[in-house]
């Protein structure tokens, strides 16, 4: 076991050393591909050993685990991109900053081994009593199943930001405390482009406060908003009810203070043209005439199940049927083709169309929308200016035993 302690202890040095000294030479643009590729195959033989030797912790009471603790946390926080505290940082810099901290955990590691007898790794003295023993074992079991709970909840939370934050290029963030969206600008020249994330349901201040920032003088707001002229949704959605429920506001309620025109006479305009004091507003989004027929269907089984009356279990489980018998990985990529890229490709027109006329286009659309937007601001030669996040969705204010009696009713009555 000492053998192996020691062992994990190298490793687990000359990943930070690696680590760090290739994070530099990519931040000066001087990325060395074979030392990188070093670096992966021992980090890669550090997250596994920290498992094992996780484990280890347990059984064998001789391993100092203030020692080790430490290295083994530390090495499952970074598989986990070191949320949150990766929302305070770029993603460019995450892996620099992991580095440092991995380097600054290595040599607390030295100087407790050192005050432990050795010198940089462990010494045979510390191995001589008996391996096992039932009062280390229990205490360490104990201690695990009591923080697994925590440890399930925060790691869930981990994923799912990174998820969502790759999925709306950053526009999104899941905190401990909440949901925040992000709006950033663009600048060219005299021109701007603002880009909202919004999501559907969120507190009403953000809202408000997201409206209240909308600037006026040559400006145009691009709304979204599906319209359904032939009326081919059988069940409108409305998100109002599903936030009334955890005590939000639903974006809908979102009053735009401006004056509302038609993209259709937007090449008639003016140089300059929204400079009266109030910007212009005009939506920027699809017709569900141009959705494939099994898009409007799968709305059509939303729009009767989740965004029904009937109780959340019974919709849930009519939701689930459903998909399970009509959707396929084809019908899903057709569903979110119609959702995303369509509609993309209204509001990125109306965007170029746009930049023509007006000095400002703020452009506050769905988070998922985000990420091809921003590749087409920055196509047409923007540079990245400043951002702002803001909380949407507070988690501290959820009535979460009010809906646990909901829910619980609910399946009750089942």
């Amino acid at each position: 076991m000492r053998r192996f302690a020691n062992l994990y202890i190298m490793l687990f040095l000359a990943d930070a050393g690696l680590s760090l000294i290739d994070e530099l030479l990519i931040a000066s643009s001087a990325p060395a591909p074979l030392l990188s590729g070093g670096r992966y195959a021992i980090s890669s033989a550090v997250m596994v050993l920290s498992l094992v030797l996780y484990a280890c912790l347990g059984i064998d009471r001789r391993l100092p685990k203030r020692v080790f603790l430490p290295m083994a946390l530390y090495i499952s926080w970074c598989a986990l991109s070191m949320w949150p505290l990766s929302g305070v940082f770029e993603r460019e810099a995450l892996g620099l900053v992991a580095a440092t901290g991995q380097v600054l955990i290595g040599g607390m590691v030295v100087l407790t081994v050192r005050s432990l007898g050795g010198r940089v790794l462990l010494g045979t003295e510390l191995f001589r009593g008996p391996l096992f023993g039932w009062r280390n074992t229990l205490i360490f079991t104990s201690a695990n199943l009591l923080l697994l709970p925590l440890a399930l909840v925060f790691t869930g939370l981990a994923v799912a930001d990174y998820y969502f934050g790759a999925q709306t290029a950053g526009f999104l963030r899941l905190s401990p405390v909440g949901i925040y969206m992000t709006e950033r600008s663009y600048q060219r020249g005299a021109k701007l482009v603002r880009l909202a994330g919004m999501m559907h349901i969120g507190k009403e201040d953000y809202y408000e406060d997201l409206a209240g920032s909308m600037s006026s003088g040559s400006t145009i707001i691009l709304t979204e908003g599906v319209t359904d002229r032939d009326r081919r949704l059988e069940n409108p959605f409305n998100y109002s009810k599903l936030a009334q429920v955890i005590g939000l506001a639903s974006q809908e309620t979102m009053q735009l203070d401006g004056r509302l025109i038609d993209l259709n006479d937007l090449d008639q305009l003016p140089q300059n043209a929204g400079n009266s004091g109030r910007p212009d507003i005009a939506r920027a989004d699809i017709d569900l005439n141009n959705f494939d027929p099994q898009t409007i269907e799968f709305l059509n089984a939303l729009g009767s199940t989740l965004f029904s009356d009937k109780p959340l279990t019974e919709a849930l489980t009519e939701y689930n049927a459903w998909v399970k018998e009509h959707m396929t990985p084809e019908r899903i990529a057709g569903v979110m083709g119609d959702i995303l890229d369509k509609r993309n490709a209204i509001v990125i027109d109306s965007m170029v169309r746009s930049l023509k006329r007006y000095n400002t286009v703020i452009i506050p659309w769905g988070a998922m929308h985000m990420p091809a937007i921003e590749a087409a601001v920055l196509e047409q030669g923007f540079q990245a200016g400043g951002a702002r996040e803001r909380l949407s969705l507070d988690f501290r204010t959820i009535p979460y035993a009010e809906l646990w009696k909901k829910w619980a009713s609910a399946t009750g009555a089942r």
